[in-house]
C-alpha cells in the first residue's frame, strides 16, 4: 500500500525476512504512526429522510455534522436540491426543516462546512409522491348579518378555510341558496335580490361543507315618497342639488310662512353634515330618518319631521370601554367623528371614521360599518386604519412614512365603485385610502409627499381637506381630489393640484396651477375648496384660497404649464367688481409673485339648472361677502348674480345647496357662520344665520332666520353645508360654548309652519 511517498513491505512478505521479528516490529510502528497524522474527515448523519423512501411534500429534513479535524467546529451546512442549494443554516451544526418539493425523483445533498475550510456531504436520494389537495373545514359568508332594500342587491363573499390552514374565495364555485325565495333570491354568483320585505338565510355550500348568513329585506322608497340625502353635497358629483323637492318654493320660503320647528340636541359637537333617509322601517315603524354623528364619538338617529319627546329612534358609542375621542385644540375639546359619514341604501349601512385614544393612551382612527336600521356594527367592523409607504420625508422611520394620530380626517367620505374613501391632512403629509365596502380590507393607499418636507408658517405635505367636501367620482369609477400646501415636483410630490386616480388609488392625471409655488408659500392652499363634477359634462371646477377658479377636462386635465394653459378655463370670482392686486411671498424657495382678488374660497360649488354657485370668504374690508351665479354654457363659466353683502365677513366657507323641483322652484340655502366656534379671530362665538335664495336671482333674498327670535339657530360651526329634503332643511349648530366642560351640539331643524 502507498501513503504519500511511503511505501510499505506487505505483512506476509516481511514474515520471511531475514531480520525476523526486530524489523517487523518496527514496520509495525511507522505504520501506526503514520494512520495517526491522517485526517478524519467529518461526517454528516441525516436522520430524516432515509435515503431511497417514498415522502409526501413538504419533506422534513433533520441532519447533524460533526468535526474531528478543526478546532472552531462546524461552520454552516446547507441542502442541495439538483446541485442548486436551497437552504442554509449558518453557524449552526443541525438542520432541522422542511422544504417544498416537486412530486418525482429528487437527488439532493446534506453538506457541512466547518472553520477549517474543509467540508463533507452525505447524498440522500428520495422520491416525492403528489401531495393530496387540502379539504374544506369550513365556509364564512360575509356580510353577515346584512339587509337590503326591495329591489335592490347585496353581493355576498364566501370564504372558505381548508385543512392545511389556507382560506381562499370559493364565491364563484359555491353553491348559493335562499331560505326564503320569497323574500330574496341569490344568483350562482352570490349576488342576493331583495323582492319583498321579510327575512331570510343565504347558504354557500362547497364540497358539502356550508356557511350561512341572515338577510332583513326592508321596503323600498316608492317614487315621490322622499329624499334621500346619504352622501355630502346630496352625490358622489358633489352637485350639491335635490331636484325631486316637491314642498319648497320661492313662493313659500318666506319669513312668514317657514321657519324653524324643533332642534335635537347630542352630546358633542357635529362638524359632518347630517343625513336623511326616506320612508325606512325602525322597530316596526317607518320613518324619515336624520343621521347624525358627533365630535363624542357618537352616531344617532332621529324622526327626521317629528320630534316627539326629543329621544333618539336609537344612538350608539364608537367608543370601546375606557376609551375616550382625542382630547386636543384643533377641534376643541374633543375629536371624534370629524367628517361627514356615507351611507350605502342597497346595505342599509353608514360608514363613519372616529378617532378614539385608547386606555393605553395611543390614539387611533377607525372605520366604523353600522346597521342604519338599529346602529349595531357590521361586516366585522370596526377596523383600525392603518397606512404606510416608502418614503425619506422627515416623517420616515427606516425609509417609510405612516399615517399618524396627528392627521386630521376632515373630508367627508366617498362610497363609489363598492370602496369607501377616506381623505387626511394636517400632518406631515396628505393621504387618500380606499377600503372594501363589504370586507373592509385596504384597497387603496395615496401619500401625497412621501419624500419633501412642508415649510413655512402652516408646514404642510398636500393635505386632503377640502374645506370638509369630498372626493368626488365619475360615473366611469375614476376619483377627484383637491390637494393643498406643501411641495411639488410633478413625480411623488403632488400639492396644491387637482388629481385624478383609479379606484384603486393609481393616479392617473392632474392639474396644477402655474403659480403653485406662490400658493404653498402663502398659505393659499387649493384644497381650501372642494371639487364639483358639473353633472352631465367632463368638467371639474375647483376654487381655493387665491380667488381664482379653475374650470379642467377630467379626461386630460391638463397638467402644470404656464399661464395655466392645461385649464379649460380660468377666472376670478369677483373681477368685474373688485380689481386685482398683485400678491407676493417669499420662502426658501425664493420669491414668488402672482395676481390675486380679494376673496378665499373655503367650500365647494353647487350645480342647478345650467349654473354653478359658490361662496368666498373676503381678504380685504372692501370685498364682498356673498356667494355668486356663474352661467354654465358652451363649456365655459359667465359670472352672474349674486346675494347682497349682508353675509357676516368672517364666515370661513360658504358651500350653498340647492332645492328645486326638477328644472323650476329653485332655491338656494346657506350658513351664514358668523363667528363660528373656534374662529381664527379668537371673538366671541355668534349664532348661526340659515339663509336662502332665489337660485335664478341671488340678490333677492327669501329667508334667513334672524328675522324671528324663534327661528335663531345654534352657535355657527366652520365649513357646515344645509340639506334640505321632503320640505325641510336641516343644519349643524352648537349648543353650549367650548369653554363647557363638555360641550354639546344642535341640529336645528326648519320647514313649513
Amino acid at each position: 500500500m502507498s501513503l504519500g511517498s511511503l511505501s510499505l513491505t506487505p505483512l506476509h512478505v516481511l514474515d520471511r525476512s531475514a531480520k525476523g521479528g526486530v524489523v517487523k516490529t518496527l514496520q509495525w510502528f511507522i505504520l501506526i504512526l503514520i494512520l495517526s497524522a491522517i485526517p478524519v474527515f467529518a461526517t454528516v448523519t441525516v436522520t430524516s429522510p432515509a435515503p431511497g423512501s417514498t415522502v409526501t411534500s413538504p419533506v422534513q429534513y433533520t441532519a447533524i455534522a460533526t468535526s474531528s479535524t478543526c478546532a472552531k467546529g462546524v461552520s454552516s451546512m446547507g441542502i442541495y436540491l439538483s446541485n442548486k442549494q436551497v437552504y442554509s443554516s449558518h453557524g449552526a451544526n443541525q438542520i432541522n426543516t422542511q422544504l417544498i418539493l416537486s412530486p418525482g425523483y429528487q437527488h439532493t445533498v446534506v453538506e457541512e462546512w466547518d472553520h477549517c475550510g474543509k467540508a463533507s456531504y452525505t447524498t440522500i436520494n428520495i422520491t416525492v409522491k403528489p401531495s393530496a389537495p387540502p379539504t374544506v373545514t369550513s365556509i364564512a359568508v360575509s356580510p353577515s348579518p346584512a339587509s337590503v332594500a326591495t329591489g335592490a342587491t347585496q353581493q355576498f363573499i364566501a370564504t372558505a378555510t381548508y385543512s392545511d390552514g389556507s382560506t381562499g374565495n370559493v364565491t364563484a364555485a359555491a353553491s348559493w341558496q335562499s331560505a326564503n325565495a320569497a323574500a330574496a333570491t341569490i344568483s350562482s354568483a352570490g349576488l342576493a335580490t331583495g323582492l319583498a320585505s321579510g327575512s331570510t338565510t343565504v347558504t354557500a355550500t362547497l364540497s358539502g361543507v356550508s356557511g350561512s348568513a341572515p338577510l332583513t329585506v326592508t321596503p323600498a322608497v316608492p317614487p315621490g315618497a322622499g329624499a334621500n340625502v346619504v352622501t355630502w353635497h346630496f352625490d358622489n358629483q358633489r352637485s350639491g342639488l335635490n331636484a325631486g323637492e316637491e314642498s319648497l318654493s320661492p313662493a313659500n320660503v318666506t319669513a312668514q310662512t317657514f321657519g324653524k320647528l324643533f332642534s335635537y340636541v347630542v352630546d358633542g359637537y357635529v362638524y359632518g353634515e347630517p343625513l336623511l333617509v326616506s320612508n325606512l322601517t325602525i322597530n316596526g315603524t317607518a320613518h324619515n330618518v336624520l343621521y347624525v354623528a358627533t365630535e363624542h364619538d357618537s352616531v344617532y338617529a332621529f324622526d327626521a319631521d317629528s320630534y316627539g319627546d326629543g329621544t333618539p329612534l336609537w344612538q350608539v358609542s364608537l367608543l370601546g370601554s375606557g376609551e375616550t375621542p382625542l382630547h386636543g385644540s384643533v377641534i376643541a375639546p374633543w375629536r371624534g367623528v370629524t367628517s361627514t359619514p356615507v351611507i350605502d341604501l342597497a346595505s342599509n349601512t353608514l360608514y363613519a371614521v372616529s378617532t378614539q385614544t385608547l386606555t393605553s393612551g395611543k390614539t387611533t382612527f377607525r372605520l366604523n360599518a353600522i346597521d342604519i336600521t338599529t346602529g349595531a356594527q357590521k361586516l366585522g367592523s370596526p377596523v383600525t386604519i392603518q397606512a404606510s409607504v416608502p418614503g425619506t420625508n422627515s416623517s420616515a422611520v427606516n425609509g417609510v412614512v405612516s399615517l399618524t394620530a396627528s392627521s386630521l380626517q376632515r373630508t367627508a367620505l366617498l362610497l363609489a365603485d363598492g370602496n369607501v374613501y377616506i381623505g387626511f391632512g394636517r400632518a406631515e403629509s396628505g393621504w387618500l385610502l380606499g377600503y372594501d365596502a363589504q370586507t373592509l380590507k385596504q384597497t387603496g393607499v395615496f401619500n401625497a409627499t412621501p419624500n419633501l418636507n412642508g415649510e413655512g408658517k402652516y408646514p404642510g405635505g398636500g393635505g386632503i381637506w377640502m374645506g370638509s367636501g369630498g372626493p368626488a367620482a365619475d360615473s366611469a369609477g375614476n376619483i377627484y381630489i383637491t390637494t393643498g400646501d406643501g411641495p411639488w415636483d410633478g413625480q411623488t410630490a403632488w400639492s396644491d393640484s387637482v388629481l385624478k386616480f383609479n379606484s384603486q388609488l393609481q393616479m392617473q392625471d392632474y392639474f396644477t396651477p402655474a403659480d403653485y409655488q406662490f400658493m404653498n408659500c402663502n398659505d393659499a392652499d387649493l384644497a381650501g375648496g372642494g371639487l364639483l363634477l358639473i353633472p352631465g359634462t367632463t368638467e371639474a371646477l375647483a376654487a381655493g384660497k387665491t380667488g381664482k377658479l379653475y374650470l379642467v377636462d377630467t379626461t386630460n386635465p391638463g397638467k402644470e404649464q404656464a399661464n395655466d394653459a392645461g385649464a379649460i378655463q380660468t377666472l376670478w370670482f369677483e373681477s368685474d367688481l373688485v380689481p386685482l392686486h398683485s400678491a407676493s411671498c417669499t420662502d426658501v424657495s425664493g420669491t414668488h409673485t402672482t395676481q390675486e382678488d380679494s376673496s378665499e374660497t373655503y367650500g365647494t360649488a353647487a350645480y342647478f339648472n345650467g349654473s354653478v354657485y359658490i361662496g368666498v370668504t373676503p381678504t380685504s374690508t372692501t370685498a364682498r361677502a356673498y356667494t355668486r351665479q356663474f352661467v354654465y354654457s358652451g363649456g365655459t363659466l359667465t359670472p352672474g348674480s349674486y346675494t347682497s353683502d349682508t353675509i357676516q365677513k368672517d364666515t370661513p366657507g360658504t358651500t350653498p345647496f340647492i332645492s328645486a323641483n326638477g328644472t323650476t322652484n329653485g332655491v338656494l340655502w346657506m350658513i351664514d357662520e358668523g363667528q363660528p366656534i373656534q374662529n381664527s379671530s379668537s371673538k366671541p362665538p355668534t349664532h348661526a344665520t340659515l339663509r336662502a335664495y332665489d337660485a335664478n336671482d341671488l340678490s333677492h333674498e327669501l329667508y334667513n332666520s334672524g328675522l324671528n327670535s324663534g327661528d335663531v339657530p345654534g352657535y355657527g360651526i366652520k365649513f357646515s353645508s344645509p340639506i334640505v329634503g321632503n320640505g325641510k332643511a336641516y343644519i349643524s349648530t352648537g349648543y353650549d360654548l367650548v369653554t363647557a366642560q363638555n360641550p354639546r351640539g344642535e341640529v336645528d331643524v326648519y320647514g313649513l309652519k
